[in-house]
């Protein structure tokens, strides 16, 4: 294998297409990087260059959306042609391969709730194994990726370590904030101003602070490295093709800023320009007779209520706006009992 013709013709959605379960890795050396074939829709860019910087990009976790999977597979092979000299190690995932052959949200299970070891639960649930067990391989390329940091680049180790995973997105239905970004659970840690400035100036101005431990997957980046983690919502699913790549151009360049490193991050950035929100309750689905109390098919993301109105009906457990102005995020009428029907939210 040549391996600078190799990259020259390399396409990852068609890599992704051909070998959807699994590959035999392999790697390839050339002049500025080395691309290491780990799995299935997984691969790392190292380059010759030592760089204190982990990112790791993943988008298909849910197999119809699409856009995320396109910004990616077009991003990698800018990076493998030298159009995008690269200057961070870079871990690129496709998190649900047969889902995305099928353009479907996923094959049984949502992926996006088995991390952080939820997956054990499943492996042996005919539905959820096929997620279960992807769930659990992404875990463990994650976790080889950030841990190689401090033994591999100890001359790096005065500038600091940063580990990063932007989890990429596309919405199910409309949001009156068309790019928004949901901020895992910290703990002990403080927001960053820093991260929140780029997204601002990537096109994503609006963040929702997430509220408690989670079972996503940048959340487990989040709370098992301490990797500024975010799940990215950058638009509304549509199929392959019929994505307008002009609405994602504002975030694809500082995108590549960054793995360039050109984008400056700020110590004390501003972002009085945020529109920050935050989480106040969940509405979990306790029984199969629970319903949302508006029409979930049709209310956008962010649409906002006034006091009294009824969010859930379910008996004990129903929920009445407390504040005018509250808003939903994520309704879905549809899940299983003991998941998620929406959030609510406040500025």
């Amino acid at each position: 294998m040549n391996p600078v013709e190799y990259c020259q013709n390399f396409n990852l959605i068609e890599f992704v297409s051909q070998s959807p379960d699994s590959i035999a890795p392999f790697s390839l050396s050339l002049e500025k990087f080395e691309v290491h074939f780990k799995d299935a829709g997984v691969l790392e860019i190292i380059p010759n260059q030592p760089s204190n910087v982990r990112l790791v990009l993943s988008a298909g976790v849910h197999g119809n959306e699409t856009a995320p999977i396109e910004i990616l597979s077009d991003l990698v092979s800018r990076i493998l042609q030298r159009e995008i000299e690269l200057a961070v190690n870079l871990l690129v995932i496709i998190g649900n391969p047969r889902a995305m052959l099928k353009e479907e949200r996923f094959t049984g299970f949502n992926l996006n709730r088995l991390f952080c070891g939820e997956w054990k639960n499943y492996l042996d649930d005919a539905d959820a194994s096929e997620e279960a067990h992807r769930a659990k391989a992404l875990e463990q390329h994650v976790t080889s990726f950030f841990s190689q940091a401090a033994v591999e680049e100890p001359e790096q180790a005065g500038l600091g370590q940063v580990k990063i995973h932007y989890d990429l997105h596309t919405a199910i239905k409309p949001s009156l904030h068309q790019k928004f970004a949901i901020y895992p659970y910290l703990k002990d840690r403080k927001h960053s101003k820093s991260q929140i400035r780029f997204l601002i100036d990537a096109g994503i101005e609006t963040i929702l602070l997430y509220h408690k431990p989670g079972t996503t997957f940048s959340y487990f980046s989040t709370d098992k490295f301490n990797a500024h983690g975010f799940t990215l919502e950058l638009g509304k699913v549509k199929p392959f093709g019929e994505n307008n790549r002009e609405d994602f151009l504002q975030f694809e360049q500082a995108l590549t800023q960054q793995l360039t490193g050109q984008y400056e991050f700020e110590s004390m950035p501003e972002i009085d320009d945020a529109n920050l929100y935050q989480v106040k309750t969940e509405l979990i689905r306790h029984s199969e007779m629970d319903e949302l109390g508006f029409d979930s098919a049709n209310t956008a993301n962010f649409t906002q209520f006034n006091k009294g109105e009824l969010l859930l009906d379910a008996g004990k457990n129903s929920y009445l706006v407390e504040e005018d102005g509250e808003a939903i995020v994520f309704p879905n009428n549809k899940v299983p009992v003991g998941q998620r029907m929406g959030l609510v939210v406040k500025k």
